[in-house]
């Protein structure tokens, strides 16, 4: 019908196009055009019009050329258009293209133009008539995609899905041009203690720093991705001897070795340990093969690192190790072990129903070593060694509470290289040798080692778990873990970084990240164990949340088996109510607000909503006045504001029987969980200052 209206239009230029026909391309969204067969312009709707910014100006039976005297700037788009036009006349059919544009506000855009040529009854031109539509915000979606499938979103390197593709290609390079080709796996030395001592950010910051310098450093031949975590791989090509590499390699600890400064004002340094794998030498004949044999000479590099000359290790390469051994080494060897425990508290008994087994090291001074100040003079042998003897010592001292009539489970740390064929043989052995049910024995594997993501650990962590002992991944969020490997790894438990519950204090606003790994633990079938709960304030909130095992100094500090005995004499139990304190009402009001928005979204007949819109029948209500809030009308206009908004998004949701528009009701929550944030402030600083009163006679 279109293509018979615009042929009659060309084929008799007195006869106008009716006046709803005009109407309906006014209203089109798009921008449409009609030029005839000579390619002067005839129709254009108003969307066309601010393309080509011919707001008063007399463009119609002006062809591109002309158009462009008019509008200099447009020329080249002008000229874009002839040629595009011209294709359509040669093809004789509707073809699209597309075509980079300059809207009215002034930004580049992308157009999709679909141009359909039209003849009269002889084959010749009768005119052409273009439709074209904005799709920037598609092409920046396509473009966004492809940066998610394809590069790191927080280092915008090329990921590991891109690196497979950047190794084959590598790999043909070096065949066909007879050079060597060195993959290289690294991961970074002392990058933990940033994340733990000034937070993830700033180790997001370290990541994106070595994101932009490793680049730099490398030539363009040359290639880096980041795995995950703290390991990358460098593809260094065209290399003709060993030489070549060792000369860039240098490069590459100069600029990871230089100081990284954050943005809180902070410097910090780190380093690397590197494996290297070269193709075409030896069994290489695969991306993963190389990739297998770097990652082993990566963690050859890293086992000795006070023995190795450089920071990378080749594959196969032999190290040639310094016999004498470290102060910590010495004092392990010569039994100088104590096992300390802290006890994990279970918030729904109120009781201790568990132990997390430590290592201490006691030197001849009587000096006790803490784990941070001996652990870096293990090597990984030395680590399977101490794995054993602290699960071998909690082996023994848990028939001792068994006699008190305290039957709990002990967690004991292993490192995930230990994790091995011999590690198994070995566990099998001490549980047929001991009286202790293998259920009631935890064993906490570190989250942040790539070695958990491959087959072998799997089937090693399911040969253990065939045992019948509990598995545990330790510091969850510390280093980028995968919801797809939380999923996939056989574990009973995880146990939350100590650090962002060590912080809340000074950022409440952690509890919300605190929330969404007790729903990923419920969501995959796990038990949540959050560490770090060092005051009674933390202890508060965290009861709060409604998380059920604690470990913390505000529950008990780690000690002697002789000081536990005396410890759970005393029949330690936590059950006055919670929350008693601001922290707590947050975290309370939290949570609240999580699990009814949850049942108001899922079951919105299930409500009262007239007692819901009453906020003096909350138990939020009583948290204010017994919290000494009494006189703050501001809290209670925004708690009364809160429940009356939940009260109406409820009933909206019955009446529409939809999803609704939660903008209002979860900005109602984050004022009052704000108004409760600043109270809890005010209270710090009021009793900060009663402690520390100012000087008067210093100036403010």
């Amino acid at each position: 019908m279109w293509k018979d209206i615009f042929t009659k239009h060309t084929q008799q230029e007195q006869s106008p196009l009716s006046e709803q026909l005009y109407a309906l391309l006014e209203v089109f969204p798009d921008a449409f055009f009609f030029k005839d067969g000579a390619g002067r312009w005839q129709i254009i709707n108003e969307p066309a019009k601010r393309l080509f910014h011919l707001e008063g100006i007399p463009w119609k039976g002006k062809t591109d050329m002309e158009l462009a005297e008019v509008h200099p700037d447009f020329r080249e788009i002008h000229e874009a258009c002839i040629a595009d036009d011209e294709k359509a006349w040669q093809a004789k059919q509707l073809i699209v293209v597309e075509e980079k544009m300059v809207r009215e506000d002034g930004h580049q855009a992308t157009y999709e133009t679909r141009k359909l040529p039209l003849f009269n009854g002889n084959g010749e031109r009768a005119g052409i008539m273009i439709i074209g539509r904005d799709i920037t915000a598609q092409k920046t979606a396509e473009e966004r995609i492809k940066q998610m499938a394809f590069y790191d979103d927080l280092t915008a390197l090329p990921n590991r899905r891109f690196l497979e593709t950047l190794m084959k290609q590598g790999m043909a390079r070096a065949k066909r041009h007879d050079r060597l080709l060195a993959v290289c796996m690294m991961d970074l030395d002392g990058f933990k203690p940033v994340n733990d001592i000034y937070g993830h950010e700033a180790g997001d910051e370290v990541l994106v720093a070595l994101g932009k310098r490793l680049p730099e450093v490398l030539r363009k031949s040359d290639f880096v991705a980041r795995l995950g975590g703290d390991e990358f791989v460098l593809l260094v090509e065209d290399l003709e001897d060993l030489d070549d590499l060792a000369n860039i390699t240098e490069k590459i600890e100069s600029t990871i070795s230089a100081p990284i400064p954050l943005s809180h004002g902070e410097s910090v340094q780190i380093g690397a340990s590197m494996g290297v794998a070269i193709y075409p030498f030896g069994d290489t004949d695969t991306g993963d093969k190389l990739l297998r044999l770097a990652d082993q000479a990566m963690y050859e590099s890293k086992a000795n690192k006070a023995d190795r000359e450089r920071f990378w290790v080749l594959f196969g390469e032999e190290i040639h190790k310094d016999v004498s051994l470290t102060p910590a080494q010495q004092l392990l060897d010569a039994g100088a072990l104590e096992v300390w425990y802290q006890p994990v508290l279970n918030t729904r008994t109120r009781k201790v129903v568990g132990v997390e087994a430590l290592a201490r090291l006691r030197d001849k001074d009587g000096t006790l070593w803490p784990p941070a100040k001996f652990l870096p003079q293990l090597q990984i042998g030395d680590l399977s060694d101490l794995t054993k003897k602290v699960l071998a010592q909690s082996l023994s001292d848990l028939p001792l509470l068994n006699t008190q009539g305290w039957s709990l489970w002990v967690s004991v740390n292993m490192d995930p290289r230990s994790v091995s064929k011999d590690c198994i043989i070995c566990l099998q052995e001490m549980i047929a040798q001991s009286k202790v049910d293998p259920s009631r024995i935890t064993l906490e594997i570190l989250e942040g080692d790539d070695f958990l993501e491959q087959q072998k650990a799997l089937d090693h962590l399911l040969e253990m778990k065939a045992l019948g002992v509990r598995l545990a991944l330790d510091d969850v969020g510390s280093a980028y873990s995968s919801l797809l490997r939380l999923k996939d790894l056989p574990i009973d438990e995880i146990k939350l970084d100590q650090g962002f519950i060590r912080s809340l204090e000074q950022r409440p606003q952690d509890l919300h990240f605190v929330g969404a790994i007790q729903d990923l633990a419920a969501g995959i079938g796990v038990d949540l164990v959050v560490e770090g709960v060092e005051t009674e304030d933390i202890l508060d909130a965290i009861v709060a949340t409604g998380a059920q095992f604690l470990q913390g100094y505000a529950i008990a500090k780690p000690m002697p088996i002789s000081e536990l005995q005396a410890f759970l004499q005393s029949n330690p139990c936590h059950d006055h109510p919670h929350p008693t304190s601001l922290l707590g009402f947050y975290a309370k009001q939290i949570a609240a607000h999580n699990a009814l928005k949850k049942v108001i979204c899922q079951a919105p007949h299930l409500t009262d909503y007239r007692t819901l819109a009453d906020a003096t029948a909350c138990p939020g209500h009583h948290y204010i006045r017994s919290l000494g809030l009494n006189d703050n009308q501001r809290l209670e206009r925004l708690h009364q504001a809160y429940h009356r908004t939940m009260a109406a998004m409820g009933e909206q949701l019955i009446s529409f029987s939809g999803n609704g528009d939660w903008s209002e009701a979860d900005q109602a929550a984050r004022a009052f969980e704000q108004a409760i944030i600043e109270s809890y402030w005010n209270k710090k600083m009021a009793e900060e200052n009663s402690v520390h009163p100012k000087n008067s006679s210093y100036p403010c």
